[in-house]
């Protein structure tokens, strides 16, 4: 029996469904930016609590001592306003440092006052280790030397403008604020899906349509309905 062949045609996708990846990949994206703000305010939220809370005079996060940059003597590497971020030194460490290094060391013995200058020269005094210390933008050697116990740690980066952003954050108005901008952002999710489950149409709510594909379909037989 001679028969017919049919080519079938591969239908184009359908709007339905690229509408709804999109809203998919919307809705990732903004989970993914609510997810990167809250960690970076958590984050902000402990530094600033952390450096608040610090003893002696020098501001300390997750074990690194971290400093503002109040002068320029350090220009251009690093400059007035920034973070600085130190790794901390042992007694030892602090005795066996050599010139080119950066450190953060105490003004004076017992001194609050931090200064963060590059080492250019290492004494050694009756076996007591010094340091001859400079700021890369000043002419010359500061004329004070910098004993060892004195150390405060050794420079590892600087935050640009770090400096200010931690200042505003020990304000009590800004780093509450921040907790309770952490706070509605966890509870922003539960929140919307709460919503959408509350406002989601119910069996016979008429003012959500049914959509076309799930109106009734006549019989395959052709034959009419019973009134």
């Amino acid at each position: 029996m001679p028969t017919t062949a049919y080519r079938r045609h591969s239908s184009p996708a359908s709007p339905t469904h690229m509408h709804n990846g999109w809203r998919a990949a919307r809705r990732a994206a903004s989970t993914a930016g609510i997810v990167v703000l809250s960690v970076a305010a958590a984050l902000a939220a402990v530094i600033a609590v952390a450096t608040h809370l610090s003893r002696d005079g020098a501001y300390t996060a997750f074990g690194h001592p971290v400093m503002t940059v109040l002068s320029g003597s350090m220009t251009p590497v690093i400059r007035t306003g920034d973070l600085i971020v130190d790794n901390p030194v042992t007694p030892e460490q602090a005795r066996s440092l050599q010139p080119g290094q950066i450190i953060s060391v105490r003004e004076a013995p017992g001194s609050q006052k931090i200064i963060t200058h590059r080492i250019v020269a290492v004494k050694v005094r009756h076996g007591t280790v010094s340091y001859v210390t400079k700021g890369d933008a000043n002419n010359g050697p500061d004329r004070t030397l910098r004993p060892a116990p004195d150390v405060v740690g050794v420079f590892r980066f600087a935050v640009p403008r770090g400096g200010y952003i931690l200042a505003a954050l020990h304000r009590p108005l800004v780093l509450g604020l921040l907790l309770a901008g952490v706070l509605l952002s966890l509870l922003a999710g539960p929140l919307f899906r709460l919503a959408r489950r509350m406002d989601a149409p119910g069996d016979g709510d008429w003012r959500y349509p049914p959509a076309p594909e799930d109106w009734p379909r006549p019989s395959s037989r052709g034959e009419g309905g019973r009134l």
